[in-house]
């Protein structure tokens, strides 16, 4: 619900540059699985920077073991299948609040 949430706040953003999860749904698993641990990986860099308890958080949901990278991969790309119409990073971003909180 939250993901629909923020896809509705900012729809423009979602599909400004024009790629969708749509788009990401063609990838290889390897590439897809790249970009999220990237997307992720950020997402702790910037909560280290302005809500340390985040990036505990995030490092703990995502990094702890290959089996929960795995099973959040999984997760994040049942959310972006959900949700093809918008951009992945978008996704990605509600998926690590839903764990881990917002970072306002």
């Amino acid at each position: 619900m939250a993901i629909g949430g923020l896809a509705l706040i900012c729809p423009q953003e979602t599909v400004a540059n024009g790629f969708t999860g749509s788009d990401f749904a063609g990838w290889s698993e390897m590439s897809q699985d790249s970009y999220i641990q990237s997307s992720v990986m950020m997402a702790g860099v910037i909560g280290s920077q302005i809500k340390p308890e985040i990036a505990r958080c995030i490092d703990g949901w995502y990094f702890r073991s290959a089996a929960a990278k795995e099973a959040a991969n999984d997760r994040v790309r049942g959310a972006i299948t959900r949700y093809a119409d918008h951009h992945p990073s978008g996704v990605i971003l509600a998926v690590v609040q839903q764990e881990c909180g917002t970072f306002k």
